[in-house]
């Protein structure tokens, strides 16, 4: 493989890479908003947020005397679908389908069975670190739905 073609992209004082420049070539950092820095800082926030709305709903049903599980389920159908709106357009550029819907959520199913196996694994070699593992679980299940959402769905 030549490296003719090749440019250095300074990103700060932080880091230097060699980009390829030929097609099909993998560019993590670039100064496209569309690169996968920009997209892991959007991805991020549209997930604090929706965590938040997530939140927001599950309590707001709760508080006028829906079940808790009820009122989970609807809160949490209400986080998923923000996040699938807002995650196409914002984040990543696309365009709204039924079947990148689907693909989104066998995403969120995919990285919940390994938020939940990450638990599971933290808490038979550790049983003492019960919040530990919630907070490895969750660390898994936003990469997870990081690298299947920008890879797969929303190709």
């Amino acid at each position: 493989m030549s490296w003719a073609g090749c440019k250095n992209i300074s990103l700060g004082w932080i880091l230097k890479i060699q980009v390829m420049k030929r097609r099909g070539a993998l560019r993590l950092f670039s100064r496209s908003p569309d690169n996968t820095f920009t997209q892991t800082i959007k991805f991020c926030l549209v997930g604090l947020l929706n965590t938040a709305i997530t939140a927001a709903v599950i309590f707001a049903f709760i508080h006028i005397g829906t079940g808790i599980y009820l009122s989970n389920f609807i809160g949490y159908a209400v986080g998923i679908a923000f996040s699938f709106v807002v995650n196409s357009l914002f984040t990543f550029s696309t365009s709204l389908s039924f079947h990148r819907l689907g693909k989104f959520l066998l995403t969120c199913l995919i990285a919940y069975l390994v938020n939940v196996g990450v638990v599971w694994l933290v808490i038979q070699t550790h049983p003492s670190l019960i919040y530990s593992s919630q907070i490895a679980g969750m660390v898994t299940y936003t990469i997870t739905g990081f690298l299947l959402t920008k890879l797969w769905d929303m190709k």
